[in-house]
C-alpha cells in the first residue's frame, strides 16, 4: 500500500509539471512569430530550415523569423542589413533546383521548383535603398 502511494504521488507531480509546462508554452507564445540569432541556441537549431541554415551569409548583419503558420503556411525567414547585391542568394536557390517565377510581385522574387505541384516557395526581398534584403521560404508540405 506505502509502495502504491509512493507511485501515485509521484505520477500526480508529473502530470502538473507536465500541465504547467503545456501552459507555459501556450501562454508564452508559441504560436506567434519568433525573432532570433544563430547565438540563440535552441531557437536556431530548433526553429531554422535546413535550406534557410545553409543559405549564403551576405552580411555580417543578419537575424532569423519563423513563423509556425497558425492559419497559414509556416515560414523561415534570413534577415540581412547592409547588402547591395543578392546576387548569391539568387545563385543558390538556383542551385536548389528553385527558378524565378516571371511576373510576380514588384515587393519580392517568387521562386518555386516547376516540376513540383505544392512545392514550398521562396520570397527573395531586397531594398537597395535601405540595404535590406529577406529570403523566406514557405513550406507547403
Amino acid at each position: 500500500m506505502r509502495k502504491f502511494f509512493k507511485w501515485s504521488i509521484l505520477v500526480l507531480i508529473t502530470i502538473v509539471i507536465l500541465c504547467w509546462l503545456f501552459v507555459y508554452f501556450v501562454a508564452s507564445g508559441i504560436n506567434e512569430a519568433t525573432t532570433y540569432t544563430e547565438k540563440d541556441f535552441f531557437n536556431y537549431h530548433s526553429l531554422t530550415d535546413k535550406d534557410i541554415e545553409k543559405a549564403p551569409r551576405i552580411s555580417n548583419d543578419y537575424y532569423f523569423e519563423s513563423h509556425p503558420g497558425d492559419g497559414y503556411a509556416p515560414s523561415n525567414t534570413i534577415i540581412f542589413r547592409g547588402v547591395s547585391d543578392v546576387g548569391a542568394l539568387r545563385a543558390y536557390l538556383t542551385k536548389l533546383g528553385y527558378t524565378k517565377q516571371k511576373g510576380g510581385s514588384k515587393a519580392a522574387e517568387i521562386w518555386t521548383k516547376p516540376e513540383q505541384i505544392n512545392s514550398d516557395l521562396f520570397y527573395l526581398r531586397f531594398d537597395a535603398t535601405t540595404g535590406e534584403a529577406e529570403l523566406t521560404k514557405e513550406l507547403n508540405n
